[in-house]
């Protein structure tokens, strides 16, 4: 049973507790997983030899300069002194929050503004250093940043806003306009605006644009990304922080240094050489998600009685509305116990601080495996259908 505390992190339990039952894996959120042969297929020359010829010395705490630059190159006006690779987007978010919060007398004189649903870890880490006031992102308003209930719960000891966009469970990518009416509000305020873009590799653009990276907008935005997600390679767990604010960057590297000294020189070289080829993988990526939202589409329409697909918005994943009689935790437990497919309720995303949307599953579309995932799908309620 999916328990009802929240300084817990329910999605990891959840994973640990029915990962082993399941056959066929709708959870994931992340890419096709590359194989060393097949990244190293797209090294230019002079990466391959380097590769060959690399040994395991410790590398420089901030990442190598040549992954640096090439992380930079993604943004506008950035140079490799204001990025700082992480082993991990989360461990980066970790090193943000504590580099503008701590030390300090937890609650007396900090506070934080966080944007839900998000990533249980990042706010778990957020709320043991200050007080923390949760906004929940409304399905009405497409999952956008409620300009004036942000304003209404600023405070004179608020120091940033976190959020993740685009956003996991819901899929939804930041609309350009209202990410500047936040970037003004947070100026005009002097806070830092972080937010996690770990799946912006795999946002379906929306009609009305794209939003900028957020270091590329605002000279106290705080811009989380890696290579988990959109690239298929999580096993490197290279992430980075991106930001004009470099005296940030330097307390962030004093924090980070308590936790890693440094990037394991293999995946320094197999980042860079993934960042140059992005464009090649991310295209195959992106097909796979699409092939597999099609495919989903197509079975969907055998159980429109049991879930009712959202508009597709990334194509890591997609949110889906349970319409079953119990819930959808409920539902997802029994589909992983008796028909070994496993999926994500999104209570799983429960917070502390505000409600956030309990009636839905996530399905994930990044891996080839999914098509076969999403056929065992439509046979556990087939197989529902005739019981009943």
């Amino acid at each position: 049973m999916i328990g009802a505390a929240t300084d817990r992190f329910l999605l990891g339990e959840f994973l640990a507790q029915w990962g082993p039952f399941a056959r066929h894996d709708l959870s994931s959120s992340d890419s096709e997983t590359l194989s060393l042969a097949g990244l190293l297929q797209v090294a230019s020359a002079e990466n391959a030899a380097r590769w060959n010829a690399h040994g395991f010395a410790y590398t420089d705490p901030r990442g190598h300069l040549r992954l640096r630059t090439a992380i930079a190159a993604r943004h506008d006006h950035l140079a490799a002194d204001q990025i700082l690779c992480c082993c991990g987007a989360q461990e980066a978010i970790y090193c943000v929050l504590q580099a503008i919060l701590g030390p300090h007398d937890f609650a007396r004189d900090q506070h934080a503004l966080l944007l839900l649903p998000i990533y249980q870890p990042s706010e778990l880490a957020l709320q043991r250093l200050c007080e923390v006031t949760g906004i929940e992102l409304q399905e009405a308003d497409g999952w956008q940043p409620d300009i004036d209930r942000i304003e209404a719960a600023i405070r004179p000891e608020t120091r940033l806003i976190l959020m993740n966009y685009p956003n996991s469970p819901t899929g939804a990518s930041l609309d350009p306009d209202r990410l500047d009416a936040l970037v003004s509000l947070c100026r005009r305020h002097g806070l830092w605006l972080i937010n996690d873009e770990i799946y912006r590799q795999t946002e379906i653009v929306q009609p009305g644009g794209r939003a900028p990276m957020l270091a590329d907008c605002y000279e106290r935005g705080v811009s989380i990304n890696g290579l988990s997600k959109g690239f298929g390679l999580p096993g490197l767990r290279v992430g980075w922080i991106a930001c004009h604010d470099r005296a940030l960057l330097h307390h962030a590297l004093i924090v980070k240094s308590s936790l890693s000294s440094c990037l394991a020189a293999s995946s320094e070289i197999l980042a860079e050489i993934a960042l140059h080829a992005e464009p090649r993988i991310i295209a195959t990526q992106r097909a796979i998600g699409l092939a597999n939202l099609h495919y989903l589409r197509e079975c969907s329409m055998g159980f429109t009685d049991l879930l009712e697909l959202d508009q597709p918005r990334n194509l890591a994943f997609i949110s889906c509305r349970y319409l079953g009689d119990d819930s959808a935790a409920s539902f997802a437990t029994r589909l992983v116990r008796d028909a070994g497919v496993l999926v994500l309720p999104t209570i799983l995303w429960r917070s502390s601080l505000a409600p956030v949307i309990q009636d839905c599953v996530r399905l994930g579309l990044g891996h080839t495996r999914c098509r076969t995932a999403i056929e065992a799908l439509a046979e556990a309620w087939n197989a529902i259908r005739i019981a009943a």
